[in-house]
């Protein structure tokens, strides 16, 4: 934001092209990143829709995780993999997280490549970095959680509506 009201300046102070010029090449970029941020702030790290947990924790689309083989969330702690210059390199500092766990029988949800900066996702593990998202403590997670049984329900009633209409 800083970035773009410098740019700004030069049209009020200068009537030189070149100046104007260089201004608009460098908040056009500016203005792009600015955009692209407010959009990667307001996209959610899990939502729900359609029977699935959709998991944003890499570029592009969701991953859709059916939401029978996810069990539960839970309360963890890691890393945030931010540098601390003031601290030195070997101090680490640390973020709650968001580990949910997925049905032991999924095998093919075992290991999915994510961004590591925002979660990693092995041996059928999801753990979310809280260095770049909400506030993570219990009554998120108690609420996550009220969410997955009422949506393991919906699904379930769902799969007994069907088996009644096969019937």
């Amino acid at each position: 934001m800083a970035l773009l009201l410098l740019t700004a300046l030069p049209f009020a102070v200068t009537a030189s092209g070149f100046v104007r010029w260089a201004a608009v090449g460098i908040s056009l970029p500016a203005a792009y990143l600015l955009g692209l941020t407010l959009y990667l702030m307001r996209r959610p790290r899990l939502a729900y829709a359609q029977g699935c947990l959709l998991v944003y924790l890499r570029p592009g689309k969701p991953i859709r995780v059916p939401i029978d083989v996810v069990e539960c969330f839970f309360l963890g702690q890691g890393p945030t993999l931010l540098p601390n210059p003031l601290r030195g390199a070997d101090h680490i500092e640390e973020t709650s997280t968001i580990v949910i766990r997925l049905a032991e029988s999924a095998e093919e949800w075992k290991h999915v490549d994510v961004k590591p900066a925002q979660g990693l996702w092995c041996d059928g593990y999801i753990t979310i970095r809280g260095t770049w998202c909400e506030r993570i403590d219990a009554a998120l997670l108690q609420r996550l959680n009220q969410q997955l049984v009422e949506a393991h329900r919906e699904v379930s009633r769902t799969d007994n509506t069907l088996q009644q209409e096969v019937k």
